[in-house]
């Protein structure tokens, strides 16, 4: 019972923080110069923070050696710009191969606006990551057979394979080949504006850590209900 309130009780402290952390981000993005290099490096962190607790869950807590995260940020990253591409940029965009194959934004799909933005993001980013497991369960199924060093060379294989077929020109009017997509909402798109089209909060750097935090509280969860089974894994 000690335990478990004392559990709770960093629970809370540990929201409380992070609560904070939000807030001090939300004043220091609309206090000081929004070109400043600390929101370029806070941006990039949280993603990376993303990206580290993927390689915890993995490495960590399954002691399985993998090097092809690189190819599924990859699969998210493609997912979500193409099915967030405004349709009238997506001419403009794949202007190599006459148009994309898909005619479609999901933003628009939700009525457009700030909350068809934040329901087309979001479904997108969760489709991003359907995209990413399925690839990776098919990838597993051969893959996970091998261990150690050679699991390294297998995954860190694969990734480079994703990434040679997504600039194949004959997906190019899906994937725009070896060519930059574009135009799809950004950090930046979150922040609130005025009649005016001028910027009155800034939420650029907020959303990226709201996301980190949304996904560290679940995935702490995850962490703990995996931890009993993977006791007797070879690499627990």
């Amino acid at each position: 019972m000690l335990q478990e309130k004392k559990s709770k009780r960093g629970a809370w402290i540990a929201l409380g923080c992070v609560a904070a952390l939000l807030v001090l981000v939300i004043v220091l993005e609309n206090t000081m110069q929004p070109t400043s290099m600390l929101f370029t490096v806070l941006k990039k962190g949280a993603v990376y923070a993303l990206v580290a607790a993927s390689l915890n869950l993995l490495n960590g807590f399954t002691g399985l050696f993998s090097l092809g995260q690189a190819g599924f940020m990859l699969l998210g990253a493609y997912t979500y710009a193409i099915l967030t591409i405004p349709s009238a940029d997506r001419e403009s965009v794949y202007y190599l191969y006459g148009g994309s194959a898909v005619n479609f934004s999901l933003p628009e799909l939700f009525g457009g606006g700030a909350l068809g933005l934040i329901l087309g993001v979001l479904a997108a980013l969760i489709l991003a990551g359907c995209v990413a497991a399925v690839i990776a369960w098919l990838i597993g199924l051969p893959v996970l057979r091998l261990k150690s060093d050679y699991l390294a060379i297998a995954t860190l294989g694969f990734a480079e394979i994703i990434r040679a077929i997504f600039q194949w020109d004959r997906l190019g009017p899906v994937t725009n080949g070896a060519n930059a997509l574009k135009s799809f909402p950004t950090f930046s798109s979150f922040n609130i504006e005025n009649a005016d089209g001028e910027v009155v909060l800034r939420l650029s750097t907020f959303v990226p850590f709201l996301l980190v935090a949304v996904h560290r509280d679940h995935g702490a969860a995850d962490q703990l209900h995996l931890w009993p089974g993977l006791q007797g894994h070879p690499g627990g």
